[in-house]
């Protein structure tokens, strides 16, 4: 068998509530070459009938790094080290995201990861930890889930 921590299949980690600045998501949209003004402008968010600037789809991996840093400070295992993530030998993993709503600044959401399950591909060369990280609004409803494969390389 592999290094992950297979026990922790089904862990569902406690929510964590982050919330949305608007200098932090203009800052992203800028940085990542978002040139449209409803990412850094409240007015022109407002005209355009956002409630404030809205935050740039990708932003959600900032949110979910937000939450982990937050869940840290509160004494919360990060994700890798719950499910036994050994750096040395780890690959990045496939990624894909559902997007079921916008993000505005002053947003506080939920963030929740759910470890659902494990892989051996590649003839046990490799395992995979298959992950799912839940954003959402409490009023809104679902913003976004990511599903995702964090990889060993065994072999």
């Amino acid at each position: 068998m592999g290094i992950f921590d297979r026990s922790t299949e089904g862990h569902v980690t406690p929510p964590v509530e982050v919330t949305l600045e608007r200098g932090a998501i203009a800052f992203f949209a800028e940085t990542i070459g978002e040139a449209d003004p409803v990412h850094l402008d409240a007015d022109v968010a407002g005209a355009a009938g956002h409630p404030d600037i809205l935050a740039p789809a990708t932003y959600a991996v900032v949110v979910g790094s937000f939450a982990g840093q937050k869940a840290a400070r509160q004494g919360q295992p990060d994700l890798l080290t719950l499910i036994n993530g050994d750096l040395r030998v780890l690959l990045h993993g496939t990624e894909a995201y559902d997007y079921h709503g916008p993000m505005y600044a002053g947003d506080t959401v939920s963030v929740q990861n759910e470890v659902t399950g494990f892989s051996d591909p590649k003839g046990g060369k490799l395992e995979i930890a298959h992950v799912t990280t839940r954003i959402t609004h409490a009023e809104r409803g679902p913003i976004v889930t990511a599903t995702r494969g964090i990889i060993h390389r065994l072999g």
